[in-house]
């Protein structure tokens, strides 16, 4: 099995690792070692300075207990929450 699939990653991590998925985040404004582990454990990639989520990133993020912004881990900042709502509310 993929070692990125099944290695635990603090809220933190994960919430690093969602950002990149959503792209709302550029990677200067990201903490480096969070993008050093991810890295590692090959959940992004970055590919002409810019990050993306690989495969296994997709699939860690689709298994995850909190696969959904409306239902974010409280690590995840207030103005991310709010768009997860007006969102859900206009149904896009």
């Amino acid at each position: 099995m993929d070692r990125g699939l099944v290695a635990p990653l603090s809220p933190n991590e994960e919430v690093t690792l969602r950002r990149v998925a959503y792209g709302i985040a550029k990677s200067d404004d990201l903490r480096p070692s969070h993008l050093v582990r991810l890295k590692r454990l090959a959940l992004i990639e970055d590919r002409d300075g810019a990050l993306f989520v690989t495969t296994a990133g997709r699939r860690r993020l689709t298994n995850s207990p909190v696969a959904r912004l409306d239902k974010a881990p409280i690590a995840v900042d207030g103005s991310v929450a709010a768009l997860a709502k007006v969102l859900k509310v206009t149904k896009l």
